[in-house]
């Protein structure tokens, strides 16, 4: 098995099993603030353990990072939360997007609710940066917007990118 194909089989096994304890949970609403932390708690489970693990890689990367890069780890894949995918169904559209990208397209072409799912899914990016525009965290709004860009303008997000890379 190559190395990314053990990869996603480790990233399926953490997001099915997914856990967040209660004081993980503190340590999200502390560094994210009354304003953001109910998004965090919006999240799936599966969701709020990957930011979790991007804020533990950012703090292990950097050391003290900066509050925005914290809340950035946290919130990145905000976006996704009303997608509605489930674990399986992220990693099936993974999947065949790298493997079989045409049984993917008519799968999408005979499902217009799944379809729907995974447009949403595809453009969580821009759907989280208009969200957190519209709650006035415009720094962070521009860090979740570029944070799949192959070449993101801010260093923040290049520190996010790194640390998600990893998780």
């Amino acid at each position: 098995m190559t190395a990314s194909a053990l990869h996603r089989v480790g990233q399926f096994w953490r997001h099915a099993s997914a856990r967040v304890t209660p004081a993980e949970r503190a340590t999200a609403a502390r560094v994210l603030g009354p304003e953001l932390a109910p998004l965090f708690a919006q999240l799936p489970i599966n969701d709020q353990r990957h930011g979790l693990d991007v804020l533990d890689t950012v703090t292990r990367l950097e050391g003290q990072p900066s509050r925005l890069l914290q809340q950035a780890a946290l919130l990145h894949d905000v976006g996704k939360a009303g997608a509605r995918f489930s674990v399986v169904d992220r990693s099936l559209t993974v999947f065949l997007q790298a493997a079989l990208p045409r049984i993917l397209q008519s799968m999408l072409a005979a499902r217009p609710a799944f379809a729907r799912r995974f447009e949403i899914y595809r453009d969580h990016a821009r759907i989280g940066a208009e969200t957190l525009h519209t709650l006035g965290a415009h720094e962070l709004a521009a860090v979740v917007a570029e944070h799949h860009i192959a070449d993101p303008t801010l260093e923040v997000t290049r520190h996010l990118k790194r640390a998600d890379g990893r998780n």
